[in-house]
């Protein structure tokens, strides 16, 4: 990796506290219905992670059932007889214990705000009111038959004796583990590992700690918090929660692994996975470069790249895509090298000569001087026109139409080329693209598939713009991608789709 990283001291282990289903709610117009958090509950014990916090039960009846059933799911379905540890989040408040107890989670996480700004602008609390809510919360929780986790809100900019005074208190009351928010990201890498070296000198029982991205450190402030000794970390699955969200859980995994050698639970292939599934449910969508996860992270057009890659993919790799989930990706721009066009190709089907890698490109450069965003499926359309039309597809849609509106069932009409015989069909979906998909899927020869993802970008602007339909389809033999471009958003969908259907009848 790097020799001006520390070397660490023998092998270790840290704990994975993951918070999607609580924090993630906490990202304006994020709601999780029961089906959603025990689905994503579920995918997060597969994962590895040591801990779920699967709501907060003190906010209305509905969250509280929630949490009952994801504790249900979970012990119902865990991973060789192993289950992660459910908890549900109460503030230091008698009733919320009571209904976090209530909901049969493993675990309850009392919250109580340390600083001083904090409990007298927000509480209208004493330092004295404040330690005695904690104590008798953790009490009555340990009182329940409950693990307790106790959450010192604010840690980073407490007054420090009151803050260890505190914690120390959850601790008699019988905290099993002590967590140390960084609520704003107000401190450092060097802030993170003192404040973890202070609470080891204060503290008996585990020590956690709870970044949030305020400036975007929430990452290195994990790693550098279990250096100094940390043993647990607080995460979320694509770092969503409140403002700019909190550590996300994919880069403190592969970061304490490759970076740190420290150790967790997290199955790292199976991150990309679970990263969209979030996305899904959650509706906010990855962001495109983000570390680890995103669409583009491993995907490469600059000729440079595309060279040094192709030699050895550790010239510009840390962590190899398959290590994570992930593939790597070539596509064809306005810096890119006759490599890429070669490499883009052959993933294509295609073997070119000189002369037609050149014309390739040539057009590629062009449209791309123009400002146009070479996508997948502006490429292809390149490609065709190079080869021309000699080179048929298995399947190709000839005709179509599409009807919806208010008061309207969606139903789609379909003419196209199966094989060597040419089909109709027709159906009906609760949208359009739904009503497309579920036509071609009744065609008979055209393999069964299942849409697992769907995404809408345009390329240009303007109410006319070229809209990109980017989709995951799962076949017979696996997951392919495919995309699709057009002005009409209808159209780019259907091209998406019979995309995909060639590629898994490939």
């Amino acid at each position: 990796m790097s020799s001006f990283n520390p070397i660490p001291e023998g092998s270790r282990r840290v704990r994975i506290f993951d918070s999607t289903l609580s924090q993630g709610e906490l990202v304006p117009g994020i709601s999780f219905s029961t089906q959603a958090k025990m689905e994503i509950a579920m995918n997060l014990d597969a994962l590895g992670v040591d801990v779920i916090e699967a709501g907060f039960p003190a906010a209305s009846e509905g969250e509280r059932k929630a949490v009952s059933e994801v504790v249900k799911a979970v012990k119902r379905i865990s991973r060789a007889g192993f289950s992660a540890e459910i908890c549900a989040l109460a503030r230091a408040l008698p009733t919320d214990v009571e209904l976090a107890l209530e909901t049969e989670a493993d675990c309850v996480h009392i919250f109580m705000p340390a600083s001083k700004l904090h409990l007298e602008k927000r509480l209208r609390m004493s330092y004295e009111e404040a330690l005695n809510h904690v104590m008798d919360s953790v009490s009555k929780a340990k009182s329940g038959g409950a693990v307790v986790e106790f959450t010192a809100e604010d840690a980073s900019r407490a007054d420090p004796d009151f803050l260890w005074r505190l914690c120390k208190g959850a601790e008699e009351a019988g905290a099993d583990r002590v967590n140390l928010t960084d609520s704003v990201g107000a401190l450092t890498p060097e802030g993170a590992a003192n404040m973890v070296r202070e609470a080891k000198k204060h503290l008996t029982k585990p020590v956690s700690v709870a970044f949030f991205n305020d400036l975007g450190m929430a990452t290195a402030n994990s790693v550098a918090a279990v250096l100094a000794g940390a043993d647990q970390v607080h995460t979320s699955v694509n770092g969503l929660g409140p403002k700019a969200g909190l550590a996300p859980l994919e880069q403190v995994a592969v970061a304490l692994k490759e970076l740190a050698q420290v150790e967790t639970g997290v199955q790292l292939q199976l991150l990309s996975e679970v990263s969209e599934l979030v996305e899904r449910l959650s509706g906010v969508p990855i962001y495109e470069i983000a570390p680890i996860v995103g669409p583009l992270t491993y995907t490469y057009e600059a000729g440079v790249h595309v060279h040094a890659i192709s030699v050895d993919p550790s010239t510009y790799e840390l962590i190899p895509p398959e290590r994570v989930g992930r593939r790597r990706r070539f596509i064809v721009g306005k810096l890119s090298g006759r490599t890429a066009v070669v490499q883009t190709l052959r993933e294509m089907g295609y073997e070119a000569d000189e002369t037609k890698v050149e014309e390739i490109l040539a057009k590629v450069k062009e449209l791309a001087d123009k400002g146009v965003r070479i996508t997948e499926g502006i490429f292809r359309s390149i490609v065709e026109e190079v080869f021309g039309e000699g080179r048929g597809k298995w399947f190709e849609v000839l005709e179509w139409m599409v009807v919806t509106g208010s008061g309207v069932t969606p139903t789609a009409q379909v003419r196209a080329r199966v094989g060597d015989r040419e089909l109709r069909a027709a159906s009906f979906g609760v949208g359009p693209v739904d009503a497309l998909a579920n036509t071609m899927r009744s065609l008979e020869g055209v393999p069964d598939f299942k849409l697992r993802r769907f995404r809408l970008r345009a390329i240009s602007s303007g109410t006319d713009a070229i809209g990109e339909v980017l989709i995951r389809v799962l076949g017979p033999k696996g997951e392919v991608e495919a995309s699709g471009t057009s002005p009409d958003i209808l159209e780019a969908s259907l091209k998406a789709l019979e995309d995909s259907i060639n590629k898994i009848k490939e």
